[in-house]
């Protein structure tokens, strides 16, 4: 190509109104509409651009709602089962018998009674109860039934404690000593209040029908008030307790934490759990952020932590940590879920493939783990198994998937929990999931359902402070009346004693 030069000055082409080589058109008018063409193609192309643009945003955004409707049906299909309509040609369906304990399982029967307050002749019948005949001999073997029942007996027991005064020269004024079982200034003993208790914290009965309870049943008139009021008095008593309970989590060899959302007068909060066979500790914070974790556990465990996959227990610094297979196969199986429900279909095999041999594979260390439970599996054989099965998990878990959210858990499981997957095959006492956490936070979700969360600070540390007590006595193998007895009666020392098996 020729290198573009200019006229020379006062140039005038003659051909300029009329080329022979544009057709006799004229060249500046060709020049003209060169320019505007040449104009109107960039434009085309950047609106081009921006069209390609757009559309890929778009098939993002519709694939980014393909994916969320089909989380939405997972959600609602853990919720709701599906409303299946009958079909008058489906054949019938034959009732098996309903399953039993589990092979091996002990089995049970109620206990006898160890004595007996009544004892009724029953005369022998004239008519058969079956055939309805007249002539019946007397028969020389007696047939014995024991029935155990309860005496309802609306009546309080009312006490009047006389006290003998003493004059104290230093304070000039008439002194008392308190007798045992005796709460001063109060008219309600503490047996009732301890029942109360019991009755909104292992029964999750709301404060106005624990008050027709003790009406009904007891013959005890108190308001609902009365009975909130019981529960803070508690606290108060109940606090050196919890600390001690906090501290003795912090030093546990092995712990299961978890958290569910609370409400505090209509506002967002948490309850946090950490416990394990021995005790129970709970607590109730505005967020869900670290520092409520390291509250609750300490910034260096020192023990084995089992948690799901929050990364807000990072910050605990746990020496061992085990992560939750029950919640790895859950997640799985949702996955696997949403690549069914997305409409149109996804092909994405590898993921499917990935997500099946992953709850597989989880289900195997949850039966592991009762072999271990029940001793059929030694500590030396599990710890053997771990390379093993650590070759395994790579060989389907090992290769980049074709779905965002199986890529998100394989990596999970390669990378971040790598080194917690195993950790119940080698320390004592660790389970390969956190149903223990699950468990121990049921009763709190249905009071949440039937309460609705609590109203003050003050009712929130409640809510803390007694369910850790109850539910370590009850760990302890402690009657939880009677320890709450001994809180409002007996000095710290004979509480503490009364909590713990071994004392304090």
């Amino acid at each position: 190509m020729s290198r573009r030069t200019d006229a020379p000055p006062g140039f005038d082409c003659p051909h300029r109104h009329k080329c022979p080589h544009l057709d006799d058109l004229s060249a500046q008018w060709v020049m003209e509409v060169y320019h505007e063409c040449d104009e109107l193609r960039m434009q085309m192309d950047a609106m081009e651009r921006e069209y390609e643009r757009r559309i890929e945003e778009l098939e993002k955004a519709i694939a980014q709602r393909d994916q969320k409707i089909a989380q939405l049906q997972v959600q609602h299909r853990k919720q709701f089962k599906p409303n299946r309509k009958k079909d008058d040609k489906e054949p019938i369906k034959v009732k098996v018998k309903r399953r039993g304990a589990p092979k091996g399982h002990p089995g049970w029967r109620r206990r006898e009674p160890d004595h007996i307050d009544r004892v009724v002749e029953v005369p022998a019948p004239t008519t058969c109860p079956h055939c309805h005949c007249q002539d019946l001999p007397p028969h020389p073997e007696l047939y014995q039934h024991v029935q155990e029942d309860i005496v309802l007996v609306p009546r309080t027991f009312v006490t009047r404690f006389v006290h003998h005064q003493s004059l104290c020269p230093q304070c000039r004024r008439a002194v008392y000593q308190t007798a045992e079982g005796e709460l001063p200034g109060c008219c309600i003993g503490p047996v009732t209040r301890a029942v109360a208790m019991h009755l909104r914290y292992d029964l999750q009965i709301p404060y106005r029908k624990v008050q027709h309870v003790l009406v009904d049943l007891f013959g005890m008139p108190l308001v609902a008030a009365t009975a909130m009021n019981f529960d803070r008095k508690a606290t108060t008593l109940a606090l050196p307790l919890y600390e001690d309970l906090r501290a003795k989590l912090k030093s546990s060899p092995v712990v299961y934490a978890d958290e569910t959302t609370w409400r505090e007068d209509g506002q967002g909060h948490f309850i946090w759990f950490g416990g394990n066979e021995d005790l129970a500790v709970y607590q109730i914070t505005d967020n869900r952020a670290q520092e409520s974790a390291v509250e609750l556990l300490g910034e260096d465990f020192d023990g084995t932590l089992v948690t799901d996959d929050y990364a807000g227990y990072n910050a605990v610094r746990a020496a061992n940590n085990q992560t939750c297979w029950n919640h790895l196969r859950t997640r799985a199986k949702e996955i696997a879920q949403q690549i069914e429900l997305i409409d149109p279909p996804v092909k994405a095999p590898r993921s499917v493939k990935f997500c099946t041999e992953l709850r597989r594979f989880a289900v195997r260390m949850c039966a592991l783990g009762r072999k271990m439970r029940s001793g059929k599996l030694s500590r030396r054989k599990a710890k053997a198994m771990v390379p093993s099965l650590r070759r395994q998990l790579k060989k389907f878990a090992g290769h980049k998937l074709d779905y965002p959210a199986a890529e998100t858990l394989r990596q999970r499981v390669m990378e971040k929990d790598w080194k917690k997957l195993f950790t119940f095959l080698r320390i004592k006492g660790v389970e390969p999931t956190n149903n223990h956490s699950e468990r121990s936070l049921r009763f709190l979700v249905i009071m949440r359902k039937v309460c609705f969360g609590t109203r003050s600070p003050s009712g929130s540390q409640s809510h803390g402070v007694l369910p850790s007590l109850l539910q370590t006595a009850r760990r302890q193998g402690k009657d939880a009346i009677s320890f709450l007895t001994a809180l409002l009666t007996q000095p710290l020392e004979q509480a503490k004693a009364a909590l713990f098996a071994g004392g304090p």
